[in-house]
């Protein structure tokens, strides 16, 4: 499989999910050794935007984050400012946070800002976002609809 710009990566236990940043795309690859790499979300390299919704009709632009919690993926879309949930099963995708504009506001997840985040992982049951140009750490409870910032004390 060609790819182009693999950034992170995620696993089920049966499947690896990775973000391919350049082709704006969610791929994946089987782990047995017969499996093969297939596309998730995503149509190539000049195929980008900002849409949500089902299959061939989604676009994203620049996905580098990628995490999985119960069979949900979450995904960075940097260059739009959001973090996106995809369903494999549905293959079809959804904002859960960010307005997709460049900002740095905490709050409702709809309502929170983000400037290019990249960086996604769960922990304790909290999603945390490294929310790149803001220079930040962020938390996102996503059954609350929230986010904050973390707060570094000490260093």
């Amino acid at each position: 499989a060609a790819l182009a710009q693999p950034c992170g990566i995620t696993t089920d236990g049966t499947k690896l999910y990775f973000a391919d940043s350049e082709t704006s795309a969610v791929r994946s690859a089987d782990l047995s050794p017969n499996g093969r790499v297939g596309t998730l979300i995503g149509l190539g390299l000049f195929e980008f935007g900002d849409v949500d919704g089902v299959e061939h009709h989604v676009r994203l632009q620049h996905p580098i984050g990628i995490t999985q919690r119960d069979g949900t993926i979450y995904i960075a879309d940097t260059y739009n400012h959001k973090i996106k949930r995809v369903l494999p099963l549905t293959r079809s995708v959804q904002t859960v946070l960010g307005t997709g504009e460049a900002g740095y506001q905490d709050g409702p997840g709809k309502e929170a800002t983000f400037s290019e985040p990249s960086g996604l992982s769960f922990g304790n049951g909290k999603l945390y976002i490294a929310d790149t140009n803001n220079h930040q750490i962020r938390v996102a409870d996503l059954d609350a609809s929230m986010v904050s910032t973390v707060e570094v004390r000490g260093v």
